[in-house]
């Protein structure tokens, strides 16, 4: 593990830890999970994503594909909240922090895929296409975007930089979460 992937995963670590365990999100890993639950956390996901995937501008088929769960699940994503108060995506070093927050939680939903599919009867070619990013190199592109988090943030303030922009955006999802738990309490 290259030197910027450890310094994210260091800086990470402890907010990470309370996102697993977070309501909306602990039925994916539930083998009793609901349709009414898997439709709330794709919805959640949905209103972080969405507004992240925007401000890149670029690699955003798994949006793509979790609205097309959405729409199989009969809801509009285009009627959705979205999170707010999210860190400016400006410079390269935010800009590959966010991706390597969103590609890396594209490692997380295959793993709960299998349950998914136990549970409830999707896959990769129905309700859970974004779970199984399905059509996408994401080792592919795993295995570039850390080639580049070494390559282009070798200055010490770019990983810095970095760092402080993953750990806004995880602590932007937490307080998410968190509002989306208080308006279902």
């Amino acid at each position: 593990m290259g030197p910027v992937r450890q310094a994210l995963r260091e800086a990470t670590r402890d907010i990470h830890e309370r996102l697993d365990r977070a309501a909306v999100l602990r039925p994916l890993t539930s083998p009793t999970i609901t349709v009414d639950e898997y439709r709330d956390a794709l919805i959640a996901l949905h209103g972080f994503n969405a507004p992240i995937e925007r401000a890149l501008g670029e690699g955003a088929e798994r949006l793509d594909l979790l609205r097309a769960d959405l729409a199989e699940l009969g809801v509009d994503a285009d009627s959705l909240p979205v999170a707010g108060s999210l860190p400016a995506l400006d410079g390269l070093p935010a800009r590959l922090a966010a991706r390597y927050v969103l590609d890396g939680s594209a490692h997380g939903g295959r793993a709960m895929l299998p349950n998914v599919t136990r549970a409830l009867g999707f896959d990769a070619t129905r309700g859970a296409r974004f779970l199984a990013s399905a059509g996408i190199d994401m080792a592919g592109r795993w295995k570039a975007l850390l080639a580049r988090l070494e390559s282009d943030l070798e200055a010490p303030e770019s990983v810095q930089a970095a760092c402080a922009t993953a750990v806004a955006l995880f602590a932007a999802l937490e307080v998410w979460l968190d509002g989306l738990a208080a308006k279902a309490a």
